[in-house]
């Protein structure tokens, strides 16, 4: 076993590093999300409508927020930013216990919620620094490890839920803001150097960020959310159809969550092993929309296999292995692209709007399987298997038009470091 846990970490060094502050961020995460539903309402009171507003305007703060998040990233540097962002969302995940009225809960809530967006991009630029071209291949083991301490950390809940006192709830957010404030030793001991993005007078100005008029860069994070609905698929989608097909025991959707966590913590270097080439991130996401297709006719099919119930779990167990295949190739692909058509001088920007897709397919994820695909049985299904081949067919002109318009990024920027001062610009075409 200390063999095959070996294989999943990368050479000692910067990267080992980022790997080892991942597992420790999902200890703490997976050990409070496992207990949230009753740490909110039997630990501090809150009635379950109260809660779901209270996640609604947090997750709103922080969509608005994740870019400038990202600037600042690019500010202050990566490393000092993610310090400071385990350190915030230590601080915030303390106090949750604390918030016993709807709105401290709603303060607190969407305050912690504004750490966890502001580490993402910062995350991932200290990854570009500490991996070089081994960043998606880093990003793979990071995902292993988060993998592996999502199920330890859920795991360890179970004795504080018992024991259904106040003491007891406010020990699990406890246990998380410790866990990010070892996150956040663990960052600021890294040897990483990370230099902040420096503008010309030293003035920085308000504008809208670069990234965000970068049209081809918002495709690829729309690509990439929409591909990102098998995480709603796993998580909506197939407990709420095996929960209504006749004579499968409910048990199963636990075995083939479980299914989906080992495969996707023991195989997602092997996926992410593609290369950082345009084309290997386009044939990344073309395989994951065509797993993904084939995920949603397996279940489909269920339907009209009803009549046996070894068949039925049979084409689950199938559809989980494609589901499971698609979400590799989906995160090898996004780390491919994103790192690669980001500009090296706004990382951190380009991150945050990358990581809006997990946002996006959040919110539109769950109203589509519920309203769209559960509610139309098979047919709905089918619907969404022709949307995942779909995607498929737009993988490629994505692809080149991402290529096209990093061209013109570099002629321009080229121009701009050759030309005399007082000549006249070379004019470049905009962007398509």
């Amino acid at each position: 076993m200390g063999e095959r846990l070996a294989a999943l970490l990368p050479a000692r060094g910067p990267a080992r590093g980022l790997v080892w502050v991942a597992f420790v961020d999902s200890v703490g995460t997976g050990f409070f999300l496992a207990g949230s539903a009753v740490f909110y309402t039997r630990g501090i009171g809150m009635a379950p409508e109260q809660v779901g507003i209270g996640f609604a305007v947090a997750s709103i703060v922080g969509f608005l927020l994740t870019v400038p998040l990202g600037v600042l990233s690019d500010r202050l540097g990566a490393r000092r930013t993610l310090v400071g962002m385990h350190l915030w969302r230590a601080a915030w995940t303390a106090a949750m216990p604390f918030a016993v009225t709807f709105p401290l809960f709603l303060v607190v809530g969407t305050m912690q919620t504004i750490g966890d967006c502001g580490a993402i991009p910062a995350s991932r630029s200290l990854v570009s620094a500490a991996a070089g071209e081994e960043r998606t291949r880093v990003s793979a083991y990071m995902r292993s490890w988060r993998n592996i301490g999502f199920t330890v950390g859920a795991s360890l809940t179970a004795p504080l839920l018992t024991a259904d006192t106040w003491t007891a709830y406010a020990s699990i957010a406890f246990a998380n803001a410790v866990a990010y404030l070892f996150a956040a030793w663990f960052v600021a001991r890294m040897k990483v150097t990370t230099v902040p993005r420096r503008v010309e007078g030293g003035v920085w100005r308000v504008e809208v960020p670069r990234a965000v008029r970068d049209l081809p860069y918002l495709a690829l994070t729309v690509q990439s959310a929409l591909l990102m609905m098998h995480v709603s698929v796993l998580s909506v989608g197939l407990p709420l159809w095996v929960a209504g097909l006749p004579g499968v025991p409910a048990a199963l959707i636990s075995v083939l969550v479980v299914v989906n966590t080992l495969l996707a913590a023991s195989l997602q270097v092997r996926f992410a092993d593609i290369g950082e080439t345009t084309a290997a991130g386009r044939g990344a996401f073309v395989r994951s929309g065509l797993a993904l297709a084939l995920t949603c006719l397996l279940v489909a099919a269920t339907r009209w296999a009803t009549g046996s119930v070894v068949l039925v779990v049979a084409l689950l167990l199938l559809a989980v292995l494609a589901l499971t295949a698609g979400e590799m190739w989906e995160a090898a692909g996004s780390w491919t692209l994103s790192y690669r058509f980001a500009a090296p001088d706004r990382e951190g920007e380009y991150m945050s709007v990358a990581s809006l897709a997990p946002i996006l397919q959040g919110v539109v994820g769950s109203v589509v399987l519920t309203s769209g695909v559960i509610a139309h049985g098979a047919t709905g299904w089918v619907v969404l298997a022709g949307v995942f081949a779909v995607l498929t067919l737009t993988a490629a002109p994505l692809a080149r038009w991402l290529e096209r318009s990093s061209a013109v990024g570099r002629a321009a920027r080229a121009t701009a470091a050759v030309a005399p001062p007082g000549a006249p610009a070379l004019v470049v075409p905009e962007r398509p």
